[in-house]
């Protein structure tokens, strides 16, 4: 009796563990001290639009047997994933391969295996281990998919696993590479078929993270945000095409900012996801200070010289315009020195912004050369601003403008012509034009020190044109910038610093104009004095005159007798 006892409450306490895996996915496991895990999923009650998610946490140098049963006969195949934060595991289809390099295991933080299971008779089991000292904190998802659905990555030429359903990411040159394998479709006989005749088509997305949150539950909320197709294309952005490969996206890196980047394969009604893969452009956990633009205090100082320099343009640049004009010239000097010496070698930040600096000077002293020259020197005043212009046109433009902006025979006469369209048109109103470019670029100094030391996205305006000069393939590059709170915020007090330039600006000129009409009225009242008619001088020397004569009758007297005696 007791035996049967022990057996039904045994029982009993492996289905409610079950279903407890099943209600609640997200539930986090901490394994014991043994050195190999097992965790067994139950799909039966499993919806195809929904991912099984579950939070696991491994003791260093761990094993982990995972068995999936109970799959419903609708479902060919599933796509198993392992999601893990700031480490790195293997994943196997054999134990025995856990510890070798082969084409079934795969090694990385965003991994996982093609699993068929339509007609499959022995159990499913993956494999997973890691070599950390540390716990490893990680997410264990299953997609799993009927039999129309596209086999994600089924078309593999190029990475290790005869069926990829993973992205391969590389960081370099300021650049986020992300690769992808074509995708295939099932024939009548369970068969992939021929990826020379492949009608699948492939669609790019990617999602960012709150900038500078290095946080495991911000990590996992967003990879378990682009799971499923659905999750994809509902939170995600689409990615247009390059020219180089329709399998390959390029973009620019944005530090300290998390990103996901997902891949759907479509093909009529069905469609299927590819393994997200994740990336801070640097490394928090191994080199913090690679997830800092301003890494040493050389860069800070000339940073913090910029903001004074933005605050006095601001309060009292409106007197002084001749300095305006040397300033911006000194701005397009800095950055076209900065630009040259970061495209021709190798150098140090600090060696960088020297070299910026002292073309910064040259150009300041050229700017005071050509002075004399009033229409080429209000020419060359205005193009900062128009350099500005174009930037802010480029770094924001809409995703459709992409096929022309990766054209450089196309990209380069539309950005200089906008710059100069704009110096042009400028310089037939100088006086408004110098408005203008004393407002936008005051305030702009301010917001873009503000931006280094708070950490928006502003920066990029003239970073990302910098890229594009220096690194050659960056014309490929998908350029849009995370636009999140601190953007909105710095923005919304860039537009509140230009208003308030032009309202002090206009209130100087007022008071400049009232001035002037004060003087010019002064001027009329003293004009008006000295023309006194003549009968009134006459009646005021009767009056005030003979009064004069006969005190002084009376004092010189006494005065002589005085110099007598």
């Amino acid at each position: 009796m007791k035996r049967v006892v022990f057996t039904f409450l045994l029982a009993l306490t492996l289905f409610l563990d079950e279903a407890t895996t099943m209600l609640n996915n997200t539930t986090t496991y901490s394994d014991s001290a043994s050195d190999d895990v097992r965790i067994i999923i139950s799909l039966w009650n499993h919806n195809k639009n929904n991912a099984f998610k579950q939070r696991i946490n491994l003791i260093p140098f761990s094993r982990l047997n995972i068995t999936v049963t109970d799959i419903p006969s609708d479902i060919w195949f599933i796509i198993l994933q392992i999601h893990t934060f700031q480490y790195n595991a293997t994943i196997a289809y054999d134990k025995e391969l856990l510890d070798k390099v082969s084409n079934r295991s795969l090694f990385g933080s965003n991994i996982g295996l093609y699993v068929k299971t339509h007609n499959v008779t022995t159990p499913i089991q993956v494999f997973l281990k890691h070599y950390n000292l540390h716990n490893l904190d990680a997410l264990l998802t299953i997609v799993a998919y009927d039999r129309n659905a596209p086999i994600p990555g089924g078309c593999n030429m190029e990475f290790d696993i005869e069926i990829a359903p993973y992205q391969n990411l590389r960081t370099e040159n300021e650049m986020i590479i992300v690769d992808t394998q074509p995708a295939s479709m099932l024939v009548d006989n369970s068969l992939p078929t021929l990826c020379e005749t492949n009608p699948v088509q492939h669609k790019m997305y990617r999602l960012y993270l709150p900038r500078q949150d290095f946080t495991p539950d911000t990590y996992f909320e967003a990879i378990t945000s682009m799971l499923t197709t659905q999750d994809i294309m509902q939170n995600g952005d689409e990615i247009p095409p390059t020219l180089m490969s329709p399998m390959r996206r390029i973009y620019s890196a944005y530090t300290g900012t998390g990103s996901v980047y997902a891949a759907i394969a479509i093909h009529g009604n069905y469609s299927s996801a590819y393994i997200p893969i994740f990336t801070y452009a640097c490394s928090p956990l191994l080199y913090p200070e690679t997830c800092q633009v301003l890494n040493d205090t050389f860069a800070k100082m000339i940073c913090a010289l910029v903001l004074i320099i933005g605050f006095l343009l601001i309060i009292i640049g409106h007197k002084y315009t001749y300095i305006n004009r040397l300033i911006t010239s000194c701005m397009m000097g800095g950055i076209f020195g900065y630009t040259l010496a970061i495209g021709l070698s190798d150098h140090s930040t600090t060696i960088n912004i020297l070299i910026g600096s002292t073309s910064a000077i040259l150009a300041v002293a050229l700017s005071a050369f050509l002075r004399s020259a009033c229409e080429l020197c209000t020419f060359l005043s205005n193009l900062p601003l128009g350099f500005l212009c174009a930037c802010i046109t480029y770094l924001y433009a809409p995703a459709c403008m992409f096929y022309i902006l990766e054209r450089d025979w196309l990209f380069w006469p539309m950005f200089v012509s906008l710059m100069l369209t704009i110096a042009v048109l400028l310089t037939k109103m100088p006086y408004i034009a110098g408005i203008i470019t004393r407002a936008v670029f005051g305030s702009y100094f301010v917001i873009i020190a503000i931006d280094y030391y708070t950490g928006s996205n502003l920066k990029y305006i003239i970073l990302t044109f910098i890229r594009r000069v220096t690194i050659s393939e960056f014309r490929l590059a998908f350029v849009y910038p995370p636009y999140q709170h601190a953007d909105v915020t710095l923005i919304i007090i860039w537009f509140v610093l230009i208003i308030a330039q032009f309202f002090i600006q206009g209130c100087a000129k007022l008071c400049e104009k009232m001035s002037e009409e004060l003087v010019e009225s002064a001027g009329n009242n003293t004009e008006t004095t000295v023309l006194i008619p003549k009968e009134r001088k006459k009646s005021y020397s009767r009056y005030y005159r003979k009064p004069y004569k006969s005190y002084s009758r009376y004092y010189r007297k006494p005065y002589n007798r005085y110099n007598l005696l």
